[in-house]
């Protein structure tokens, strides 16, 4: 493999605030200039010198006889030998001046380019390859995206854009050869279509067919037809379409403001500051906690970046969410059957940039229909189908209330029981591990852990009973795919639920999960539940870790319910600590 040597800077951008855009494409084309920074490109014909003048020479002289019979040797210029070449120069200086640091490969046949460039992928936010390398018909760029795809996949997936940009005009064959490749459990998975010029996908992954300008080509092809000098910021548009949604953006800005602070926030904890933490760790009661201590003041600095380029306010802010609407109809239908309303679009943006009751205060017609009505109608224009918009809020639970999940595990380590470990018996009943964290290490024998028992609330019931789910999971079902299930407290004193089982450590002085034939997490207790004879009882599936602060709340309830006093006294006295 051939690497073409280009000067490369670290360049900081600093979060600029946004100008007044004029639709929301804009801002997400700003998030991503802010986010998208290091581009691949693979071509068996990239070169730096296409237009190298040639020497003319210094005098012409008459050949003799003598001249004639010799033979001469004729040297093709580079320009002729390339059937579609790729100007590498144009397109790394055109990359810098966005801000981008590119690196052009020209591997050679059979070098294990696809393995190395697959790796560098890892890192890099925009690959695009060449479709014909070495007349291969697109074996190479095949071999290629695929290994991407799937180092994707087993990393839990992730924001991809990958362009093929060649002189091969067959786009449709191009796009057909690329998708059959793809393994179908992953084509089903992704939801995969081929659009245009592209395939798109349900979560993330974008690949985009684009052509060499040069010489002709179809008028139909030329919004396509890119030259390197505009390669770049067409990468960056094709990249932006990925962020499809107003949170998408804020993730893109979010990330691209932790990585414009990295270097600013390492160079605050320097070898100095080594002293102080070491202090802290061994004075303190459980000096492990120190360890959880030192990640959280490097995120806490990180936090404090975020918040000084105001990511929220450009990009989840009242100007942000009212382009984000500007698709829309101009009347917005809402409810169905009987229990319908239309409002003008400019009124449906209101309600969601400035809160309903607010609205209703202010517009006679709405207070008619109720802040129950438009709560729970408010998201139905954004999507269709109502199985689809509960399936959203289900997901939206899920994603802000678990760390990690069954159908989501963590990438590098197994989960270990702990305060908010979710876990399900053989049974099928589901606990929450309520065991305070310290008392969840340095365990060296047999030691109980306090579980909260859960109940299962019907899909009937989620409506009645929304207010009372703790924790929302996503399962698979078979036949269906991926389902989710909601979980509360018992309604009847949630404390008189709680049980202990013994579990022994396994390493690290922990209660870590161990993995089964088929894939899944269990945690094996020290003996089998009272009434339970069967070894299986002794597995307790693990289902999900929650977020610190939600099992600290939950906790928090069953503690006060626990707490609650009751005795015998006048009434008017007894309503008022109701």
């Amino acid at each position: 493999m051939i690497q073409l040597k280009v000067e490369q800077y670290s360049v900081f951008l600093p979060m600029r605030k946004p100008d007044a855009m004029r639709n929301f494409s804009e801002f997400q084309l700003e998030a991503t200039k802010q986010f998208a920074h290091t581009l691949i490109v693979v071509d068996d014909e990239a070169a730096a010198d296409l237009d190298e003048p040639v020497k003319s020479a210094a005098k012409i002289k008459k050949p003799s006889r003598r001249d004639l019979a010799k033979p001469v040797a004729v040297t093709p210029s580079k320009s002729t030998d390339l059937k579609h070449p790729l100007r590498a120069d144009v397109l790394v200086e055109t990359s810098m001046s966005l801000g981008l640091i590119c690196s052009v490969v020209k591997p050679k046949p059979n070098d294990g380019a696809p393995e190395r460039v697959a790796k560098a992928s890892q890192k890099a936010d925009i690959l695009c390859v060449d479709w014909e390398m070495h007349r291969d018909n697109g074996k190479t760029a095949v071999d290629i995206i695929t290994r991407v795809i799937a180092s994707d996949e087993a990393n839990g997936g992730r924001f991809r854009l990958i362009a093929i940009y060649t002189g091969v005009a067959d786009k449709v064959r191009i796009l057909n050869s690329v998708l059959k490749s793809i393994p179908k459990t992953t084509r089903d998975r992704k939801c995969l279509a081929i659009r245009e010029n592209y395939i798109e996908s349900a979560d993330g992954l974008r690949i985009v067919w684009l052509f060499k300008q040069g010489g002709t080509f179809p008028a139909n092809m030329a919004e396509f037809a890119i030259p390197e000098s505009a390669l770049p910021s067409r990468l960056q548009k094709e990249f932006s379409l990925l962020s499809r949604g107003v949170l998408t953006n804020v993730a893109i800005a979010t990330i691209a403001s932790i990585r414009a602070a990295t270097h600013h926030v390492i160079s605050k904890f320097g070898k100095e500051m080594d002293g102080p933490y070491f202090q802290h760790r061994s004075t303190i009661r459980s000096p492990e906690d120190a360890e959880e201590y030192a990640t959280a003041i490097i995120l806490s600095e990180l936090k404090n970046a975020i918040d000084r380029s105001s990511i929220a306010a450009k990009f989840a802010g009242a100007e942000a969410l009212d382009k984000a609407l500007d698709d829309l109809p101009a009347d917005v239908e809402l409810g169905d059957g009987n229990n319908f309303s239309t409002i003008d679009r400019s009124l449906y943006k209101k309600l969601i940039i400035d809160g309903i009751k607010p609205t209703l205060k202010t517009n006679q017609p709405l207070q008619n229909k109720g802040a129950k009505f438009f709560t729970e109608h408010l998201a139905q224009p954004l999507r269709a189908d109502e199985d689809g918009r509960k399936l959203d809020l289900l997901k939206f639970a899920a994603l802000t209330g678990l760390s990690a999940d069954a159908e989501a595990p963590y990438a590098y380590h197994k989960p270990s029981l702990s305060l908010g470990t979710l876990v399900q018996d053989a049974s099928g009943n589901y606990y929450l591990c309520v065991q305070a964290s310290c008392d969840s290490v340095r365990v060296i024998a047999p030691q109980p852990f306090l579980f909260a028992k859960l109940e299962v609330v019907p899909e009937e019931s989620i409506s009645s009973h929304k207010d009372k789910i703790e924790f929302v999971v996503p399962r698979k079902n078979k036949g269906i795919g991926k389902s989710f299930v909601c979980l509360k407290l018992s309604d009847k004193a949630p404390y008189a639920a709680l049980i202990s089982i013994v579990f022994p450590p396994t390493e690290d002085e922990k209660v870590v999960a161990k993995k089964a034939r088929d894939g899944t997490l269990y945690f094996e207790a020290a003996t089998l539940p009272i009434g339970k004879r069967a070894e299986k009882h002794k597995r307790y599936l693990w289902i999900a870790d929650v977020k610190r602060k939600r099992a600290l709340r939950t906790v928090q309830f069953i503690g006060q319910e626990m707490g609650r006093i009751g005795f015998d006294e006048f009434e008017a006295f007894r309503r008022k600590y109701r």
